[in-house]
């Protein structure tokens, strides 16, 4: 199957080693490693780890013992450091969409483990007049459909982004408003690209360390990557030639100004940063030229921006804006800071239609919530010849790259509304294991593509030589077990980049803007 490999920076020609056999995997690889970021921090001298190796020094032991109590999860390391839990913060008033981000995350996984090996997670139930199974029926077909997660992300992104500048607007701080889009926009670059290229680089570390051979094997075989041969780290001949390589890679990563979308070979999930980053920019425009008008004016003017954007086919500008819209309109209606009016003073001198709608408000809104889901569900490929989501082909505007991002954007806005106006919905998102996802959704995201590529991999070659993979049974039984296998190690690692690069480069990107404005200031 042929691999697609984007353009990279010119080369000497050199060949990738592909000297080893097919009939078996290239020696010194039956076992594969994990880098794992490292860190330090002062823990308690209870720690289950502290126990004195008198063949170590002093400090080498201390080293040792925080280095082995920073690969504890987060949330058991009071457990081994003798300390107290984490007392849990206080919600905010989006946490619910933290929470969603995270469970997204959760099933960009789920796409990412399946679509490697089967079609199966593209094309809907009824499509070409079979792929009947179950597990393709619109909603389920969301636990491994991946593509309507990038739509919510986007559009949560939109709505946190726009929430504070908003909410300035609305008090008509538009000095305080031009300080926090000024800071959002400074901090942005540092916030999308610094993890991205810190976990790009660890791959880098792991190929030469030759962690990547035995699954370029299992590529090069082709007996288990049968569904999207998706980039996989190349494996140049030496570490000069394949640091130029990365080098290129990240001028083409941190290049947005191409509206292309980039899939590079050491993580090509990263394709979303650079389109992430230019999308933040359009919005951080957006809210500034508009943010003197007056609100009915404004949200005139964000429309008419969105129908230019969708226009001409820029979908991903068009979830950015979406999230704006209903940002704005969630604060008109007040529905974070909701006024302690009754409801039956609410409904004196209404219309019947808003009476009912004010009755039925949780109904209403968890209705909306089926139907979002319902069209997010729309398959990605395919989706004009699929059962139940044929008529969408005629709501799709023409300029649309990619048709199916259109439905997939309709379900998005659906889904995140109808969150943020339903309270029992909101309860899914914001209990303790929903906030943890989303807590550590970026470095998930960011970790997981190289554990499947370079562990994933070679786990599915060994599980499936074992079960087979010839029936249904087989194939799920195996899949079942790797997906069991990764998905806590993918978790585990997660929650260490979290905490090692996610969160420093978050606070470094803060300092630094302080320092910078401590000196200009002086």
């Amino acid at each position: 199957m042929t691999r697609h490999r984007p353009a990279e920076f010119s080369l000497p020609e050199v060949d990738a080693p592909r000297d080893v056999q097919l009939d078996q995997p290239p020696p010194g690889t039956t076992h594969v490693h994990h880098a794992i970021p490292n860190g330090s921090a002062a823990y308690a001298s209870k720690s289950i780890f502290m126990q004195r190796d008198e063949g170590l020094p002093e400090y080498a032991e201390r080293i040792f013992s925080q280095f082995l109590v920073f690969t504890v999860p987060s949330y058991l390391q009071h457990l081994v450091t003798g300390g107290d839990p984490d007392i849990p913060k206080r919600l905010h008033d989006i946490a619910a969409l933290d929470g969603l981000r995270g469970w997204a995350c959760l099933l960009v996984f789920n796409f990412h483990f399946f679509f490697t090996y089967t079609w199966d997670t593209h094309v809907g139930w009824g499509f070409n007049k079979q792929n009947f199974g179950v597990h393709k029926l619109p909603i389920i077909h969301l636990l491994f459909s991946g593509h309507i997660m990038v739509a919510i992300f986007f559009v949560i992104s939109g709505y946190v982004l726009s929430y504070r500048p908003l909410k300035t607007i609305r008090n008509r701080s538009f000095e305080q408003t031009f300080t926090v889009l000024s800071s959002a926009t400074f901090r942005r670059g540092f916030r999308l690209y610094v993890p991205s290229i810190v976990g790009m680089f660890c791959v880098l570390i792991a190929i030469r360390l030759g962690l990547y051979n035995y699954s370029d094997w299992v590529v090069a075989k082709g007996r288990t990557v049968t569904g999207t041969n998706e980039q996989n780290p190349i494996i140049l001949r030496t570490t000069y030639i394949q640091l130029w390589d990365f080098y290129g890679t990240l001028c083409r990563l941190v290049n947005f100004w191409d509206w292309g979308l980039y899939y590079n070979n050491y993580n090509p999930h990263l394709w979303t940063i650079p389109v992430e980053f230019r999308s933040s920019i359009v919005l951080f425009v957006t809210i500034l030229a508009t943010c003197r008008f007056t609100t009915k004016v404004r949200l005139v003017l964000e429309f008419a921006i969105l129908w230019f954007c969708m226009r001409w086919g820029r979908w991903e500008v068009v979830l950015f804006l979406s999230g704006l819209l209903l940002a704005e309109i969630d604060l008109i209606n007040g529905i974070w800071n909701p006024s302690p009016t009754t409801i039956a003073e609410k409904q004196i001198n209404t219309s019947p239609i808003r009476h009912f709608l004010q009755r039925r408000h949780r109904e209403i809104w968890m209705a909306t919530f089926v139907l979002g889901l319902y069209i997010g569900s729309s398959p990605n490929i395919g989706y004009p010849y699929t059962p139940g989501f044929v008529w969408l082909t005629y709501i799709t505007p023409a300029p649309y790259p990619e048709p199916h991002r259109f439905p997939q954007t309709v379900g998005a806005v659906l889904i995140v509304a109808s969150i943020n106006n339903c309270k029992p919905i909101q309860k899914i998102f914001v209990n303790p294991l929903s906030q943890y996802l989303g807590q550590i959704s970026y470095a998930f995201y960011i970790v997981h593509g190289p554990i499947l590529h370079g562990f994933g991999f070679v786990l599915m070659y060994n599980i499936w030589g074992l079960t087979g993979r010839e029936t249904n049974l087989q194939f799920l039984s195996g899949a079942a077990i790797g997906w069991s296998i990764c998905l806590p190690i993918a978790l585990w690692l997660a929650d260490i980049f979290w905490r090692a690069v996610d969160l420093p480069s978050v606070k470094m990107a803060r300092q630094l803007e302080n320092r910078l404005l401590a000196q200009f200031q002086s």
